[in-house]
């Protein structure tokens, strides 16, 4: 009778793998799918808020490092741009594009 397979798993090296610099390329690379999809719905008065957008990589802190991308804009309008006001339409350019990944 054939042995029964067994799989015991390398936690630590699980957790390397998932903080790896090819696991921030590929978070990294989703993100700026994410960015470009941003730029391409965002509008365009002064082209301020169309031109802030950027990605940041790194490693998620805490108990269960991970490799984390995200999508920032860092005008000072973009909530506004984003969520609108009393007086403005809400663009959400953010919102549409994060259901693309």
């Amino acid at each position: 009778m054939a042995p029964k397979a067994r799989f015991r798993p390398d936690y630590k090296g699980i957790g390397r793998i998932l903080t790896s610099k090819t696991m921030q390329g590929a978070m990294e690379q989703r993100a700026e799918r994410v960015r470009d999809r941003c730029v391409a719905d965002a509008p365009e008065d002064t082209g301020t808020y169309k031109s802030s957008f950027r990605v940041e990589t790194g490693i998620r802190p805490g108990p269960k490092p991970r490799a984390v991308s995200k999508v920032v804009n860092d005008d000072p309008a973009a909530p506004y741009v984003e969520w609108g006001t009393s007086r403005t339409p809400r663009y959400r350019a953010m919102g549409r594009a994060a259901g693309v990944e």
